[in-house]
């Protein structure tokens, strides 16, 4: 359900719906409220009923991120995020940490003793 409510979000963001989205939408809304679903079926055209239609297929290639949001922290206190490509080596992570402005004016006249990533996760950056 709250994943039905998230995706009615994203379309009233994006302003639109195709007819294909739609009617997989409703064949999702079937098991949890069979009459309206049925209604909004046959007013979309479906053939036969709901119950029957085959269930939309899973597409891996939509559910992969390009992109991830990576906690950074401070002496064990996050302190910012940054933005990074989900396939981001270590290095990349640490750059785009280092880099960040909010990250640099916190670790500023700073040494940095260490730098912890997990990669796809946090960067841990241990100033004294």
């Amino acid at each position: 359900i709250a994943a039905m409510m998230s995706f009615v979000n994203d379309v009233y963001a994006a302003g639109s719906l195709s007819r294909d989205a739609y009617r997989t939408l409703i064949r999702i809304l079937s098991p949890v409220a069979p009459h309206i679903a049925e209604e909004l079926w046959e007013y979309t055209g479906g053939e036969g009923m709901i119950c029957t239609a085959p269930w939309p297929a899973w597409d891996p290639s939509l559910c992969t991120l390009e992109t991830v949001e990576i906690a950074v922290q401070i002496c064990g206190k996050v302190r910012g995020r940054i933005e990074i490509t989900a396939d981001a080596d270590e290095d990349a992570m640490r750059e785009a940490a280092l880099s960040d402005p909010k990250i640099a004016r916190a670790i500023a006249g700073k040494t940095i003793r260490k730098i912890i990533v997990v990669r796809g996760r946090i960067v841990n950056i241990v100033a004294v």
